[in-house]
């Protein structure tokens, strides 16, 4: 990657955390990064904070990168694809990071060219501890791949996926769920501040018991649904409140909130 540009149009959360996350990583300075948004506000804020160079436009930020990440919404994808027609370069990746979008709708659009990947990361690439699912259009080898593996493993860890329908339940596996993972962690903070323990105490409680419980997790030689009941003890605290959960359908309901998640980014693409 030495000397060649990374692009990105569009330059909101993912854009920032995944520019955040290459920069910290050391495998590129921010002058070899270069963005381009309808929002020039946001351009130069994002500029400020991590040093990335502004393009006057999209088809100049496409010009110039070796790899280019459409980081835009799903509903725009499209029609930012289509007015890259012509500038784009047979050695390119372009790599969508829309949900949703299949794509073959991104071929059509840019016509024949570049070579099409599309990713769903999540906002821990900022902390390079992303997973990322990525589907490439078939006749692309991992050797073809390589740069966008070199590149992509600095924010996390790259997992192929061979079915692009997958796509759809990547994005809320690990693109949505985050976001559920750290609602969890505010309501377990909030109900020990409702009793009495300090805020700040007790963050550092829950966020630690978090990162202790995924390490444990990942280093564990049993299944899941083993692993957790190790902490039950018949009659505990701890069964006290699984009964709970139980008795209220929290599994059910949290599984149809995936589904939920699954269906909605299937209907995106469909837009």
């Amino acid at each position: 990657m030495e000397q060649q540009r990374i692009g990105f149009i569009g330059a909101g959360n993912i854009a920032e955390a995944m520019i955040r996350g290459i920069i910290t990583s050391g495998h590129a300075d921010p002058g070899q990064i270069v963005i381009a948004d309808v929002n020039k506000q946001r351009q130069v804020q994002l500029h400020q904070t991590l040093g990335p160079t502004i393009a006057s436009s999209n088809e100049d930020a496409a010009a110039e990168a070796a790899i280019l990440f459409l980081a835009v919404k799903p509903f725009q994808v499209v029609e930012v694809a289509g007015k890259l027609h012509g500038v784009l370069r047979e050695d390119q990746f372009v790599i969508s990071v829309a949900a949703g979008t299949a794509l073959g709708r991104i071929r059509e659009a840019v016509g024949p060219g570049p070579r099409l990947c599309r990713i769903m990361p999540n906002l821990s690439a900022s902390v390079r501890r992303s997973t990322i699912g990525m589907y490439a259009e078939p006749a692309l080898s991992d050797a073809d791949l390589a740069p966008v593996y070199e590149l992509l493993s600095q924010l996390g860890k790259v997992f192929r996926i061979e079915d692009e329908s997958q796509m759809a339940v990547v994005t809320a596996l690990s693109g949505s769920a985050p976001a559920y993972y750290v609602m969890m962690a505010d309501a377990l903070i909030r109900y020990g501040v409702s009793q009495g323990i300090p805020e700040e105490l007790a963050t550092a409680m829950i966020l630690g018991t978090m990162e202790g419980s995924a390490t444990w997790a990942l280093n564990a030689r049993v299944p899941l649904d083993q692993l957790w009941r190790r902490v039950v003890t018949p009659g505990g605290t701890t069964e006290a409140g699984i009964k709970h959960y139980d008795e209220k359908g929290f599994l059910e309901i949290f599984v149809e909130g995936l589904s939920r998640s699954t269906r909605r980014a299937r209907e995106l693409g469909d837009q």
